[in-house]
């Protein structure tokens, strides 16, 4: 009988480090599958919520972020090393806003309902950094989560509600007091923990060691 894991992945859709250790992560999944029973859980984090719901220019923000163009040239420069080495596809220079991430975990917290969380995580983040889609505007998401197979009809309904906004912040409050400061953040089995977007052996090793 195989070993059954929880992998609470705790992310941000804004987060390019989030994008790398999803990856890996789920790469490390894919290759010991024949030894663990594994499911994910995608919980919500939020890097600025001060972020305004329209958003602001992604480069004014970051440069404003970094202090200078030069060091968030250097920034970038690692997260695409890293990308390349996991197979992660990543263009920067497609993204023009800079968004409040929000509205993006209530949907990821609403396909969780559904058993469809990862569909919903994959959609988001290859529209956000693949294509450069801005996910500040509900008809972009109702779209990107359209094209990924939900009904279009019961996004754009939700996303007009206040549904799965109690869940969402009583889920950012508890991340918050688990001590979490920083994304991508693995927890699992709630016995062991992994920070950051490490390569995948690092996460085949943790399975191990559980």
């Amino acid at each position: 009988m195989k070993k059954k894991i929880l992998i609470e992945t705790v992310v941000d859709i804004v987060c390019p480090w989030c994008l790398v250790g999803k990856k890996n992560m789920l790469d490390a999944v894919r290759e010991s599958n024949s030894e663990f029973d594994i499911e994910i859980r995608f919980l919500p984090y939020q890097l600025d919520p001060t972020t305004p719901q329209e958003g602001v220019p992604r480069l004014e923000y970051l440069r404003k972020k970094f202090g200078s163009e030069s060091r968030l040239q250097t920034a970038e420069g690692m997260v695409m090393k890293a990308a390349q080495a996991s197979g992660a596809e990543l263009h920067f220079d497609r993204i023009q806003m800079h968004i409040n991430t929000f509205d993006c975990h209530r949907l990821i917290w609403w396909a969780g309902q559904q058993g469809r969380q990862l569909e919903a995580v994959n959609a988001l983040y290859d529209a956000y950094f693949v294509h450069g889609t801005d996910l500040s505007k509900t008809d972009h998401l109702v779209q990107v989560l359209g094209q990924a197979g939900f009904n279009s009809e019961e996004v754009k309904n939700f996303l007009n509600s206040e549904a799965g906004t109690p869940e969402v912040e009583s889920l950012l409050e508890e991340m918050q007091n688990l001590g979490i400061s920083g994304v991508p953040f693995f927890i699992l089995n709630r016995e062991a923990g992994i920070s950051g977007a490490q390569p995948k052996e690092v996460f085949l090793q943790a399975f191990r060691q559980i």
